[in-house]
């Protein structure tokens, strides 16, 4: 909730590729809930929700 929190929030898309900051897991984004995005981790294996500011764009 910082000065770019609504700009942050508009940055990711369904299919960009991500990585969780704190835990340094890279997925996809697979859907948003809210101002949440799912992301499908390993593969699939595992999905978790999380903030814009929680995530970094992957490269």
């Amino acid at each position: 909730m910082g000065l770019f929190s609504s700009n942050n929030a508009n940055e990711f898309k369904v299919g960009d590729r991500v990585r969780v900051k704190y835990r340094g897991q890279e997925g996809y984004i697979i859907d948003k809930n809210g101002s949440l995005y799912m992301v499908s981790l390993k593969d699939g294996q595992y999905v978790d929700s999380y903030s814009a500011d929680e995530l970094e764009k992957c490269w």
